[in-house]
């Protein structure tokens, strides 16, 4: 007798497909993922949908496989450090987190370990997130490199403040975990699709 679930919720759905479960609730809107909503608003998704799906994704569900997404945080509260610490234990991809306690650190381990991507905060002493990115537009080494800015600051106040490129993303603080495991998960899928291509 099989137990296995015709039907999966958006979640279960996204941790077999290595997506968001924005991503797969899209590609439920969009009729990528056969699926049928509850008479409470909820999106049940059919299985078959999502196994058909699983050979086309990026190393299908075998996260074991994939290289882990190198993440640096630039942050110098240590709440703040142990609240990413957490959540990055709740991603479906693999992630390797370092840690850096202001901008100056932060370059230094961009320059050894090169990570995928850097999640920064603004107000750093003595070498802020303003100056980090400042940096980092300005060498052609780094300019694949992702950057997060994560605040407390409006985006009007983030951009006004100091300069921001446009191609930095920014959060403002607090940023909910559904959001930026989202990104992670998201580029997570893209690095591993650069690796392969």
């Amino acid at each position: 007798m099989n137990d296995t679930p015709d039907v999966l919720t958006s979640q279960q759905a996204a941790r077999l497909l290595g997506l968001s479960i924005t991503t797969v609730q899209k590609m439920v809107a969009n009729g990528e993922l056969e699926a049928w909503v509850t008479s409470g608003g909820h999106r049940r998704i059919f299985r078959s949908a999502v196994e058909k799906m699983m050979p086309n994704r990026v190393g299908g569900s075998d996260l074991s496989t994939r290289r882990a997404l190198r993440v640096l945080l630039a942050e110098d509260d240590p709440l703040q450090v142990a609240y990413f610490e957490s959540l990055m234990k709740r991603s479906v991809h693999p992630v390797a987190l370092s840690v850096a306690a202001d901008g100056s650190q932060a370059l230094i381990q961009i320059e050894r370990q090169r990570p995928d991507v850097v999640i920064t905060d603004l107000m750093m002493a003595p070498f802020d997130g303003y100056h980090l990115i400042q940096v980092l537009a300005t060498e052609m080494a780094y300019q694949t490199l992702a950057v997060l800015v994560v605040t407390a600051k409006s985006a009007k106040e983030a951009r006004h403040d100091g300069e921001l490129p446009e191609w930095v993303t920014l959060y403002q603080k607090p940023v909910s975990p559904e959001r930026l495991l989202g990104y992670i998960d998201a580029l997570s899928g893209r690095v591993a699709r650069n690796l392969l291509g």
